[in-house]
């Protein structure tokens, strides 16, 4: 293109912009193309409720219903075992009454009479869920299965559970037990900070004492994913014919926690389903949307190639999205504190628009764009 084609476009574009400022709006200058972040929804559980925490970076990455009471089933004894480690030591000697002996549905085959530890029991009832374990260990610590009960409830109430109700020490369906997603993720933060109850959360075998009679006692741990999905390190499995199956997990990857509870999910080991699922989409499509949601920066963990490691940068576009997906909302209540708040639903952010170009600026970037498009 010529000098003098040039100048006459250049000529032309300005008589236009100056004859009327109504004509003048189909030059707009463009802004500047942004890449962003994909909008990205979280998976399509059977779940009736549950909610998915980052612990590393403090906040809730989606949640559904959190706050809806529903039957616990046996993710109940992350309390008993809590509390017991709590108020009573590992080492004590048990004596197993009649009536824990039996209790009934998921047991470890106590024996009326017999002594073992407070550990045991602990094992017990967390890796193979044992009721009768959970019964032993309340009438140990609370003096009765109702003096213990009362011993759960007082703590729940501590760490500002507002949605929760306990009945009994073992999860079996009763009116009157139930619980919630967001309440459930904040006992089983409490618990797995406590080294004793997360060193047990991740056994994957039970070797039990032996009966007075000889039979040995054994199981694996009820918590399937502990040896197929990476990185779990708890917590614990429910199911009853009215809560259906619960679970409480926690998995560690890549330099994360997270935390996923579930209610009510339904089908063969649904509740496995529906945690794998959460956990894959926060590992897979949120990396760095929880450092971005609290305004941080995003290091790698893993040990990389390069000489530094990757950080990015929380970005106004990054954040805007993080908020529309819900992850700038508030996490729940850390353990300890005595006021849970309801539902907050995702922050506010006020989009600032780019700066409106100048006439000049307008007007260079449509020539550049004319010349551009005869040159080529």
């Amino acid at each position: 293109m010529s000098w003098a084609i040039r100048s006459a476009i250049m000529a032309a574009l300005i008589s236009v912009a100056l004859a009327t400022s109504a004509v003048a709006a189909p030059f707009t200058h463009p802004h500047p193309l942004r890449h962003g972040i994909p909008s990205t929804e979280p998976p399509q559980v059977s779940a009736a409720s549950w909610i998915l925490y980052d612990e590393t970076n403090d906040v809730v990455l989606a949640s559904w219903d959190a706050d809806t009471r529903r039957p616990m089933a046996s993710i109940t004894k992350i309390m008993t075992v809590m509390v017991a480690l709590e108020q009573g030591s590992p080492t004590d000697l048990v004596t197993i009454s009649e009536e824990a002996a039996k209790t009934g549905a998921q047991e470890i085959g106590l024996v009326a009479g017999e002594t073992v530890t407070l550990g045991s029991l602990l094992r017990a009832a967390l890796i193979r869920s044992g009721n009768d374990a959970a019964a032993a260990i309340a009438e140990h610590i609370g003096g009765s299965i109702d003096g213990f009960v009362a011993m759960m409830n007082q703590r729940a109430e501590e760490l500002g559970m507002t949605n929760t109700h306990f009945v009994n020490p073992h999860g079996l369906d009763v009116g009157g037990h139930y619980s919630s997603a967001r309440d459930m993720l904040i006992v089983g933060r409490q618990a797995m900070s406590m080294p004793e109850f997360a060193k047990i959360a991740r056994a994957r075998v039970l070797v039990f004492p032996d009966t007075p009679g000889g039979t040995a006692r054994s199981a694996t741990n009820t918590n399937r994913i502990i040896n197929s999905y990476e990185g779990v390190i708890g917590v614990k499995t429910g199911e009853t014919p009215n809560a259906g199956l619960t679970y409480v997990g926690a998995v560690e990857r890549d330099g994360r926690r997270l935390f996923v509870v579930v209610f009510g999910s339904r089908g063969e080991r649904a509740h496995f389903v529906d945690a794998i699922a959460l956990y894959d989409w926060a590992f897979k499509d949120l990396g760095i949307l929880g450092p971005i949601a609290t305004g941080n920066s995003y290091t790698a963990a893993a040990p990389r190639v390069q000489p530094s490691p990757l950080i990015v940068e929380a970005g106004l576009e990054a954040f805007v999205h993080a908020s529309a997906q819900g992850l700038a909302s508030s996490p729940p209540s850390p353990p300890g504190e005595e006021e849970v708040p309801g539902p907050v639903a995702g922050a506010e952010v006020a989009r600032h628009p780019e700066p409106t170009p100048s006439l000049l600026e307008t007007l260079g970037y449509w020539l550049l764009m004319t010349i551009g498009r005869a040159d080529g």
